[in-house]
């Protein structure tokens, strides 16, 4: 009789605890991805110091003036692609929000002339915040498999590090904007890595991976 009772409150336990430890769908992910190239590395500089081409270095160049001649001259920029932190929210099973703060980075030398113990050349590094919020469209919402198109669009800081620059050049704000076809493959219960092709600030390839929870 006692082995009867036990067994069925053990039964009553199971039905009433499963529910609870059941595993609920994951709704929000952070992910980190990389962008190795960005709109700048196409476009390149648009500063008013910018000139078409130089003689010397058969390539365009940036020139900083000063009283009596040059102050700097900057040439040979290198583009390091950038690195977005992305929150993700699951809204139904059409769409996803998502929230995208990233860093592109780039470096350019310059060689400085208006310095006491004479000209110096140094690599110097530019930096582009973007914040960009958007909206996913699910193409395929698959437990393991997803693919969804995307559209973000916000904002840009831009931060220049030659010292020499005018005050609205050194600091600068615009509009920023992206376009994703995505596809994001589980790897793991709670892991996925993603894969996306698009045009915009960012650039046209992205790879990340994402932690959902």
């Amino acid at each position: 009789m006692l082995s009867r009772i036990l067994f069925i409150l053990a039964l009553i336990f199971t039905e009433i605890t499963t529910p609870l430890t059941a595993q609920t769908e994951k709704k929000q992910s952070l992910s980190i991805a990389y962008y190795p190239v960005t709109m700048y590395a196409f476009t390149g500089d648009k500063s008013p110091y910018m000139h078409n081409k130089d003689e010397i270095f058969g390539k365009k160049f940036e020139a900083v003036l000063g009283e009596y001649g040059y102050k700097a001259v900057g040439y040979n920029t290198h583009n390091y692609g950038a690195w977005e932190l992305a929150y993700k929210r699951i809204l139904n099973k059409r769409f996803q929000f998502n929230l995208g703060l990233s860093c592109e980075f780039s470096s350019k030398y310059w060689d400085l002339y208006d310095r006491p113990d004479g000209p110096r050349q140094k690599r110097i590094m530019d930096y582009r915040i973007n914040l960009l919020p958007g909206i996913d469209l699910f193409v395929l919402n698959r437990e393991q498999t997803k693919l969804f198109f995307s559209g973000q669009a916000g904002g840009q800081w831009i931060r220049r590090g030659m010292e020499y620059f005018d005050g609205n050049e050194r600091n600068k704000q615009g509009f920023a904007w992206q376009f994703w076809f995505v596809i994001d493959q589980k790897v793991y219960d709670s892991f996925s890595i993603n894969l996306g092709t698009g045009y915009g600030t960012l650039g046209i390839l992205k790879i990340g991976v994402s932690c959902h929870f």
